[in-house]
């Protein structure tokens, strides 16, 4: 446009037109009004008008810049009628409007350009698809109608969007615009500041590369049950700021990259029953800080990698019946939940956590019965807090690995038609605090490792239907079974190992699974007869393995006595399972010789006896066999000699007793024979187990 020239220059143009050369500004007077408002304030009045043509011609060359000044526009209060098109053309020189209305689109479509601004001004729309701008592209407190579209820009400077209100609200049942700013492919070498938009349609900046951080504090972008905010791909080499955002729509931030923070604080995201936040593959070098954050709507950031902390507190995530948040395959420093409230599911399967996970004072609730919270596989390097949490489905966390402890202390679980927490062939480095944990529905610890001990100390578990512990096989240095009031339900130990088991007789289960169970040291050191009550609560009758145990941990701390007195017992129920001869065989045994672990038993049968045979053959000795052959008879060495098998002390075959005294003496031999072989059988009992 160089060499055109103007004979009719308004009093407004003119005055641009002498300001041009030195850059000067050109203030045709303000009016209080928002920028919303412009069009109706000055747009009526024909003194502000200057022509979108005229404002082209000086930048594209018209007039040139005055020595040792730099030219620019700098116009204020202007009404800029027809469109300010400079599609394609090198522009060097700065331009500014502040408090203007247009009446049409402002394009700098593949331009190459100095710093723009259109500040606290009114306008349909802003074009700058694919320009090159050295310096910043500012369109603070601006009312847009339509859309911005920035695909491809290249900022070298900054891009302020603060506080612009861009598309225009629905009335009534109108829709939204699909796109408020179109920003895909956006490079900018600095910051964007964003504080305060007002977005009316999407916000799309997908691809973008941004040097600098990106401010969206306080904004609020509308655009329901679409996507509103959308920042796939992107790399950010800042800070993100989102602090107190609104966000009605989805939140995309797939596979992206952001080198510091993300901060979510006080955050809104509103898009019931669909994503509210898809950050899958998201990477941040820094924390990402969601304190008093509330979402409508999923969180899904499965495979994002958070190198630091995820931090969570007090925040409100709401999707029931569905996943509220998603964090599988996570890779997240630490994460802490302290006081946040889940209504749908959270999942951490698979997730790799190399700090603390946190969520003491947590409430979740899946809303439809199933998991609350989901952590199969997680690997969380330092503790696990539940401390405190009020959950109202199952807490899923089969298979993990936590490199301390975890807490339950205070935890409110509550899933009366099935688990409410499972931890089934989890590994844990140091010990599980389960003080004053309330269970309603089943605890699963099945195959569960514990590098230190397993508290269960004023414990309330109840799951009357079923099984209230199911414990098979639990690895533990020590297990504190020292409920409130005894469990309401079956418990399961059978194939645990662990060094020290304390308990209380007076909070043992009516059924109690032991069999298999390997313990060193129990406590209290209660008798025998006491334990044995223990072990006759198992379900599934007689095991002789809990038997076994129990007289191995006596023998082992020296009372070989209860040791006795628990094989003795084990004797005589497993005497009721068997056949009938087999079982009075059994029970002449246990009358002689208490299965040899009563020896005095057999002593007294003994005494008994040879008492009674003295004294009856003392009174009536039996004629000689042969008159004047036999020895000289002996009553108590004659009753002897009847009673031990195979041994002949001369006396048995020296005499022949008649009548009464002829049963006695088959009775004495026939008991001596029975005791022998009854102490033989107890005895060889005996050596087997030793």
């Amino acid at each position: 446009m160089g060499g055109v020239t103007f004979t009719d220059l308004t009093e407004a143009e003119q005055l641009l037109w002498e300001a041009f050369p030195r850059g000067t500004w050109v203030d045709l007077g303000t009016v209080g009004v928002p920028a919303e408002g412009l069009g109706d304030a000055i747009g009526p009045d024909s003194s502000r008008i200057i022509r979108a043509e005229v404002i082209g011609a000086l930048l594209l060359g018209a007039v040139k810049a005055d020595a040792g000044w730099a030219a620019g526009i700098r116009l204020r209060g202007a009404v800029v009628t027809g469109q300010l098109n400079l599609a394609g053309a090198s522009v060097a020189w700065p331009v500014a409007f502040e408090r203007c209305w247009f009446d049409s689109e402002i394009s700098f479509a593949e331009c190459s350009v100095k710093t723009i601004g259109v500040v606290d001004s009114q306008l349909p729309a802003f074009n700058g698809t694919r320009m090159r701008l050295d310096g910043i592209l500012d369109l603070r407190g601006s009312a847009i109608s339509d859309i911005v579209r920035l695909e491809q820009a290249k900022v070298t400077g900054q891009l302020r969007m603060r506080e612009a209100r861009i598309g225009t609200a629905p009335a009534g049942a109108v829709p939204v615009r699909a796109v408020a700013v179109s920003a895909s492919g956006l490079a900018v070498d600095g910051d964007v500041d964003a504080f305060r938009l007002e977005a009316h349609g999407a916000v799309s900046m997908p691809s973008a590369a941004i040097t600098g951080s990106v401010d969206l504090v306080a904004a609020r972008i509308t655009c329901p049950a679409q996507q509103a905010l959308v920042m796939d791909c992107s790399v950010i080499g800042g800070k993100l700021d989102c602090r107190q955002i609104i966000v009605k729509g989805e939140f995309r931030i797939l596979n992206s990259r952001v080198t510091a923070m993300i901060l979510m604080s006080d955050a809104k995201l509103d898009n019931p029953g669909e994503m509210a936040l898809s950050g899958g593959g998201l990477t941040a070098d820094g924390g990402v800080f969601l304190t008093g954050f509330a979402a409508k709507g999923e969180i899904r950031l499965v495979g994002a990698r958070l190198a630091a902390n995820l931090t969570m507190n007090s925040a409100a995530f709401d999707n029931p019946g569905g996943v509220a948040v998603d964090l599988e395959r996570a890779t997240i420093g630490s994460c802490h939940g302290i006081g946040m409230t889940c209504k749908g599911q959270l999942i951490l399967t698979g997730a790799r956590i190399s700090g603390d996970l946190d969520f003491t004072e947590a409430a979740f609730d899946p809303g439809d019965g199933r998991p609350a919270l989901l952590g199969q596989r997680a690997w969380i390097d330092g503790k696990l807090v539940l401390s405190g949490i009020n959950d109202q489905g199952e807490v899923d966390l089969r298979t993990v690995k936590v490199g301390a402890s975890v807490l339950l202390n205070g935890a409110q679980l509550c899933n009366p038609a099935g688990s409410a927490c499972r931890m089934s062939r989890a590994r844990v480095a140091a010990d599980m605090f389960c003080y004053e944990m309330t269970a309603v529905g089943m605890v699963r610890m099945a195959g569960i490792t514990i590098g230190g001990a397993v508290i269960l100390r004023q414990a309330r578990l109840s799951h009357p239907d079923g099984i209230a512990l199911d414990a098979p096989d639990v690895q533990a240095r020590e297990l504190v079974m020292l409920p409130a009031v005894p469990i309401e339900g079956a418990v399961d130990l059978s194939g645990a190992n662990v060094g020290v088991l304390r308990d209380d007789p007076s909070s043992w289960p009516a059924q109690l699974s032991l069999d298999g169970l390997r313990y060193e040291t129990l406590d209290p050191q209660l008798p025998a007869r006491e334990r044995l009550q223990w072990l006759a609560r198992d379900p599934r009758g007689h095991q002789p393995r809990t038997y076994e145990q129990l007289a191995a941990y006596y023998n082992a701390v020296g009372q070989q006595a209860q040791a006795r007195a628990v094989l003795y017992a084990r004797e005589q129920i497993q005497r009721q399972g068997k056949a009938p001869f087999y079982r009075a065989w059994s029970l002449l045994q246990d009358i002689t010789v208490g299965y040899g672990y009563r020896p005095r038993r057999a002593l007294a049968w003994l005494a008994l006896l040879l008492t009674a045979g003295s004294v009856i053959f003392s009174v009536a000795p039996p004629p000689a066999l042969q008159t004047g052959m036999a020895p000289h008879f002996n009553g108590i060495i004659y009753t002897i000699d009847l009673m031990l098998p195979v041994v002949n002390l001369g006396q048995k075959y020296a005499f022949n007793p008649g009548g009464t005294e002829q049963w006695l003496s088959y009775f004495l031999i026939a008991a001596g024979w029975t005791l022998a072989t009854t102490v033989a059988a107890g005895a060889a009992r005996i050596l087997r187990r030793s």
